[in-house]
């Protein structure tokens, strides 16, 4: 039997509980390579006590976990210097320990989720360093100066750059964004690593929802500890309800995810409920009559719109919503931009019980069709062998 290699896994949260996209899609993946890799998993943690709590979770797949305290962020983000995103994410005790790993050949390979801990990995680690990115953040902040009419900072493309740089390969979770990472970068090795979406299971005709209003009923799905997600709960909350409306007055509203701030959470009243977290979403999802996903900034894939062609619900989405989804999910969802277009098509689905229950069988047809873990977690190992030039088949396993 041969040593298994060993992974140093970066991540910038503990993977468990899994209340965002990320988290989910990092244990899944951990899960599933630890059946031929030892993963060590190294975490930059800004909910420190929280996850190292949680980390024994982990340790059913990881062979080990460590737990590290981001530093306090400094007093201003603004002006000249580092990213944002790299600032709230130092902490020279990892950085220490991950040079210690290296150093003694505890590592045959880094992976690094997300540019700003690329700071956390030496210059030359005598490793190779896969680097995943679930967003393009500089693209994200390029989004979010369109939205608030702010001038762009560019410390966070630079910064972002000089990390895919650093890369011996680079991993996406769509196609839209390996575009964007090969115009910048022609040369790049990048790969696809989708999200899966059978963490959840196809609706096969029982739903298991909630008590629920006696009256049609909305569900926004999301980790409001992402800032584009509170963007969005405004933006529906201000831009879109009204409108909506206005075309079907008795509409309730269900805003379902962890970590709502005050300014989310001040949005209840008697027809818009703030949940927190739920420790199930899926009640949440078959209660609702239409799922809605109105992001204006974002990249990568959505878990809520995933989640939601899964369980075979009607779904209105923003473009930005609907990034990275295969071409039959696409398909399924109604996508518009402008709040007019958006509440129209609520609107419609809303009041015809007849064309909601046809597009939910699309919907359902198109969540069957989508990505497996499985299928993830094969697309990640093809990345780490090609990196080790070593084939799975020829890796003895215990």
């Amino acid at each position: 039997m041969s040593e298994r290699p060993t992974v140093a896994f970066l991540a910038c949260h503990l993977p468990y509980p899994p209340l965002s996209g990320g988290r989910r899609r990092e244990l899944e993946l951990i899960k599933r390579v630890s059946k031929n890799f030892d993963v060590h998993l190294l975490v930059v943690s800004k909910t420190h006590d929280q996850d190292l709590a949680n980390a024994h979770e982990l340790e059913r797949f990881c062979k080990t976990v460590e737990v590290f305290a981001a530093d306090d962020p400094p007093d201003s983000a603004d002006g000249p210097g580092e990213a944002p995103q790299v600032l709230r994410h130092r902490c020279p005790a990892l950085t220490a320990r991950v040079a210690q790993v290296l150093a003694s050949g505890g590592a045959d390979l880094v992976h690094v989720e997300g540019f700003y801990l690329m700071q956390h990995v030496p210059p030359h680690p005598g490793v190779p360093v896969l680097l995943v990115e679930q967003n393009i953040e500089y693209d994200l902040e390029r989004q979010r100066c369109a939205a608030s009419g702010r001038a762009r900072d560019l410390r966070t493309q630079r910064a972002e750059v000089a990390a895919w740089r650093r890369a011996d390969l680079l991993g996406v979770l769509t196609a839209e964004d390996r575009d964007m990472v090969l115009s910048a970068l022609p040369r790049a090795n990048v790969r696809l690593v989708p999200d899966g979406a059978d963490h959840l299971p196809p609706v096969n005709g029982t739903r298991a929802a909630v008590e629920r209003p006696d009256a049609p009923l909305l569900v926004f799905l999301a980790n409001f500890g992402y800032a584009p997600n509170v963007d969005a709960a405004a933006h529906l909350y201000e831009d879109i309800l009204p409108r909506v409306r206005a075309r079907v007055p008795d509409v309730h509203l269900w805003m379902v995810g962890t970590d709502p701030p005050p300014e989310v959470a001040a949005l209840s009243d008697d027809r818009v409920r703030v949940t927190g977290r739920v420790p199930d979403v899926v009640p949440y999802i078959d209660s609702a009559d239409v799922l809605v996903c109105p992001l204006r900034i974002g990249g990568g894939m959505k878990v809520k719109a995933i989640e939601a062609l899964r369980r075979g619900k009607s779904v209105v989405s923003s473009s930005v919503g609907a990034q990275g989804l295969p071409t039959s999910a696409r398909e399924a969802l109604a996508v518009a931009d402008e709040p007019d277009a958006f509440a129209c098509a609520v609107g419609d689905l809303l009041g015809n019980r007849t064309l909601r229950e046809r597009v939910e069988r699309r919907s359902a047809r198109a969540g069957r069709l989508l990505p497996t873990w499985d299928a993830a977690a094969a697309a990640l190992t093809a990345a780490y062998d090609d990196l080790l030039d070593e084939p799975a088949s020829l890796r003895s396993v215990s």
